[in-house]
């Protein structure tokens, strides 16, 4: 019985530890009521939302994106444009097409809090996912890379020229204020549990095959192609979540809030913390968070009569990153997850430091059996 309920305490532990720091987070902030922690801690928790979804594409696949946050931005215009009251649409977006006018202008998804307009968004994220995700799964390396930034690239420019739709250079406004500190949590909370129900999914596991040998993985009849478009897709809603949180808790943005700042810090937390795990992506997205704001309060309120020259919050997390990366090349928990309680000790802590600490060995028998190609397998055999 005790057996039995902690190896179902060990699979849940993760996402519960993970929800358990962003409560205790939103909560300490909430008793401070200072709005300017408050928005630093909102821009952290839709931050994480955007490596949580990367995390989900290139932790497993090892293919490196720059585009989520096109999808991010894809769901901020979309929800916003389906909850701005009528009145606002009438003289803001004169000269939208008809044939988007004629379901735009009628839609008005704020129901249960403005729940419906923010998957609404994540939904259209998903259309267009989908839609990129078909030829950027068969590329690897540099090329898939350079496939990614084309989307963020193209994504940023096609919201500029299409003014009749998003406004275009000018700022988006009448966006509803739905979304709360609170609200933004419960999302993440849910967006964690999807992201490590995949990870430790078959499909996950298949994936990651696929990233630390293609050829073997190939092999053994995974369809690396149908993996990772799933998961780029899953990772688009997760993205587009994101984004329809932002617009509705900022109310006001444009074209610039999606481009390449902050593409690169979203990938840079992911990256800090370890890309292999959920954990990871929490954790480097909460250092370097700290990190950044700790020095931009000393560049404004100083420290004994003395204040840091402006610039100093961005040269410190520059330097952050590059001594995390020579330091700890796989990330702080070097693509590993946040270990059982039972499991923690001071030389496991040291182990993990130190680079030490490996992943378990399995037969091929095993790993067939992990990746559910066992049956296939036997019946290869069977053939033969």
């Amino acid at each position: 019985m005790i057996k039995s309920f902690e190896r179902y305490a060990r699979i849940v532990w993760t996402p519960f530890f993970l929800s358990i720091l962003l409560v205790i987070t939103w909560v300490v902030v909430e008793l401070n009521g200072d709005i300017f922690y408050q928005n630093e801690a909102e821009k952290l928790f839709l931050r994480l939302m955007i490596v949580i979804g990367l995390q989900i594409f290139s932790g497993n696949s090892g293919v490196l994106s720059f585009g989520q946050v096109a999808f991010m931005a894809v769901g901020a215009y979309m929800s916003a444009l389906l909850t701005i009251p009528l009145e606002i649409k009438k003289f803001t977006f004169l000269s939208m097409p008809e044939v988007m006018k004629s379901w735009v202008f009628p839609a008005h998804l704020n129901e249960w809090n403005g729940t419906t307009g923010t998957l609404a968004g994540a939904g259209f994220a998903i259309l267009f996912a989908a839609v990129f995700g078909i030829p950027i799964v068969r590329l690897i390396g540099v090329a898939a890379g350079i496939g990614t930034i084309a989307i963020l690239v193209a994504m940023n420019v096609f919201i500029q020229q299409t003014s009749s739709i998003t406004r275009g250079t000018s700022t988006q406004i009448g966006v509803p204020q739905t979304t709360t500190l609170g609200s933004t949590v419960i999302w993440l909370v849910i967006a964690i549990v999807i992201a490590y129900a995949f990870r430790q999914s078959r499909l996950g596991l298949r994936l990651r095959a696929s990233r630390e040998n293609e050829r073997a993985a190939k092999s053994v009849g995974v369809n690396i192609a149908k993996e990772r478009y799933l998961a780029f897709v899953l990772s688009g809603f997760i993205c587009g979540l994101g984004g329809a949180l932002y617009a509705h808790y900022f109310i006001s943005f444009s074209y610039l809030d999606f481009y390449f700042d902050l593409t690169f810090i979203t990938i840079a937390m992911l990256v800090v913390g370890g890309m292999g795990s959920v954990s990871g992506g929490v954790i480097g997205a909460y250092f370097l968070t700290f990190i950044y704001v700790a020095f931009q309060r000393l560049e404004v309120n100083g420290l004994f009569d003395g204040k840091a020259p402006s610039g100093t919050a961005d040269l410190v997390l520059a330097l952050a990153l590059l001594l995390t990366l020579i330091y700890r090349p796989k990330g702080i928990t070097g693509g590993k997850e946040i270990p059982f309680p039972t499991d923690w000790s001071f030389r496991w802590v040291g182990r993990l430091l130190r680079g030490e600490i490996r992943p378990k060995a399995h037969s091929l028998s095993e790993g067939l059996k992990v990746l559910g190609l066992d049956r296939l397998s036997s019946k290869d055999k069977g053939q033969r």
